[in-house]
């Protein structure tokens, strides 16, 4: 399988003298984006999975003047995973968070109350190594976040978005009164939330009111690659109600059922990639964060404006999607409509 197909071609899974050389590009960029000054405190919320990546986030912040404190937990069993108590008191006191994390961080207490009380703040789920090397981190954040603030706008306004895609994606749902989270990877004021390297905005559906399927043909948290094994999701009246396809699908649907909660089923998220530098199918945050990608969001919604927490939070991926807000096309397959 040729790079093209298949873009991890970096040798970050080996563990060498020379990566936390190269891992302070992207460390040193995420320094930029969260706007980091001397003085203050940088929280990263880890596990021991990506102990590594910590430490280049935390000599990052060091050689800006901040002072890093890293805390570290064993990896938990999903994403969306609460997190103990102590670590959501850390989250209150810290000036700036980072959530380099194996399992995504973004929909929990700690990073809620974090922004309620006015900290700034990214997740970096299942980041790897070399996601601080090339590949999204290449991007001008400050680009992509003009173009989600524009979309942003649009969809402030709205009432219904739809999404397509060219293997048959059909999905609709209201989203009045809902709040636009603009991910975009710029998280440099009071109560702003990145994805880093990421770049997305997205929201959350009023409970109960989207309609249709979802081909995933590029990746599902938890799952893994499904460019060759594409999973469709039906979802009605607000929920997933069935997988469909071979392997992928069988077990992204005994993750779910393994909840036991019919929450975990719930239809949570519309999520729009801004990041034309992200690669396809190299790592979840460029993913969920690549231009011309879109994700569904299945589980908790209370992070991002929803009613509903779920003990999960899952998101699956399609390329080339087309979207419409009140039916008109407002970016197609990565290019702007507006």
């Amino acid at each position: 399988m040729s790079t093209r197909e298949w873009t991890i071609s970096y040798w970050h899974y080996i563990p060498a003298p020379s990566s936390p050389i190269q891992m302070m590009r992207g460390a040193l960029k995420c320094m930029d984006c969260g706007g980091v000054k001397p003085g203050e405190t940088v929280l990263i919320s880890t596990d021991t999975n990506k102990l590594r990546i910590a430490e280049a986030l935390a000599s990052a912040a060091y050689a800006v003047g901040a002072t890093p404190i890293i805390i570290i937990i064993p990896p938990v069993k999903t994403h969306g995973a609460q997190l103990p108590e102590p670590v959501v008191a850390a989250f209150r006191e810290a000036d700036v968070f980072l959530q380099p994390s194996t399992w995504s961080q973004t929909h929990t207490k700690a990073r809620v109350e974090a922004i309620k009380a006015g900290k700034r703040g990214s997740t970096m789920c299942e980041i790897t190594e070399d996601a601080l090397c090339l590949g999204a981190i290449e991007a001008d954040y400050e680009e992509c976040d003009r173009l989600g603030r524009k979309l942003g706008e649009v969809l402030a306004e709205t009432k219904e978005i739809r999404i397509t895609s060219p293997l048959g994606t059909d999905i609709c749902g209201e989203v009045k009164g809902r709040p636009v989270q603009y991910e975009t990877g710029l998280f440099r004021n009071p109560g702003e939330f990145a994805a880093f390297p990421d770049s997305e905005i997205n929201i959350s559906p009023v409970e109960g009111t989207t309609e249709g399927k979802a081909v995933i043909d590029v990746s599902i948290m938890s799952v893994g690659i499904t460019l060759y094994d594409p999973v469709t999701l039906v979802i009605k009246e607000g929920k997933v109600v069935d997988i469909q396809g071979g392997g992928n699908a069988r077990r992204f649907r005994e993750i779910l059922e393994g909840f036991e909660d019919e929450k975990a089923f719930n239809f949570a998220e519309f999520g729009i990639g801004l990041n034309p530098c992200a690669r396809l199918a190299a790592t979840n945050l460029e993913d969920l964060g690549r231009l011309g990608n879109c994700h569904c969001g299945i589980g908790s919604n209370f992070a991002i404006g929803g009613k509903v927490l779920a003990p999960n939070h899952h998101d699956a991926i399609f390329k080339d999607a087309s979207v419409y807000f009140d039916g008109k096309l407002v970016l197609d397959k990565g290019v702007c409509k507006i």
